[in-house]
């Protein structure tokens, strides 16, 4: 008999440890499930967080690239403008010169103005004496005219003019200098088209590209 009560006592405690164990066991499976689905709740919040913040990031980042580009398509759209506008003016501002080269040709036309030229370089220039510069066509037409005389008479003043020997790069007009060479006054019409090429490309442009 007592062997008997010796034996279901161990078969006691065992149960009963296995009993303890088991529900150890229980509780840390149950604790373990819990820090396993506490760390998967913070895990995922983490990676919404972060994922809302990638979206976010890249929602800036793709509106910064559009606004990049649009910016860079706009600037490149108007260069291409300002290259193609500045080209239009360019070739008007040739075609302009050709014009004036065609002008000077023609003698009827061209005289008045050389005239009239030369006239507004005298009137310019104090010195009784000048000196009136011609380009190396234009010497040869009228070097045995009466060009300076029928400019001195348009002045109506006493002053005396010669005409230099040394040509000058022009393709129309004069430079008219005082004797001792101190005063100049360029009446080419190199000159008088650069003093109005503001104005003319200003004037074209806006012809052009009124819209």
């Amino acid at each position: 008999m007592e062997e008997y009560s010796v034996s279901a006592n161990l078969d006691r405690l065992v149960e009963d440890i296995v009993k303890e164990n088991r529900a150890k066991a229980e509780e840390i499976r149950r604790e373990g499930l819990t820090h396993i689905e506490d760390d998967f709740s913070k895990a995922r919040d983490e990676a919404n967080r972060d994922a809302d913040q990638i979206t976010r990031n890249t929602k800036t980042e793709c509106n910064a690239v559009v606004n990049r580009r649009v910016s860079q398509e706009k600037q490149k759209a108007r260069l291409a403008y300002l290259t193609e506008k500045n080209k239009v003016l360019d070739d008007v501002m040739r075609e302009a010169e050709t014009k004036l080269v065609e002008f000077c040709r023609d003698g009827t036309r061209y005289r008045p103005f050389l005239l009239k030229s030369i006239v507004r370089g005298m009137e310019a220039i104090p010195s009784q004496k000048v000196k009136v510069a011609l380009s190396e066509a234009d010497l040869r037409r009228y070097r045995d005219s009466k060009l300076l005389e029928d400019a001195l008479a348009k002045t109506q003043t006493t002053k005396t003019a010669v005409l230099s020997d040394k040509p000058i790069e022009t393709t129309g007009g004069a430079v008219v200098t005082s004797q001792d060479g101190t005063m100049r006054v360029d009446c080419t019409l190199e000159a008088k088209l650069e003093l109005m090429k503001t104005q003319l490309l200003a004037e074209i442009s806006k012809m052009l590209f009124a819209s």
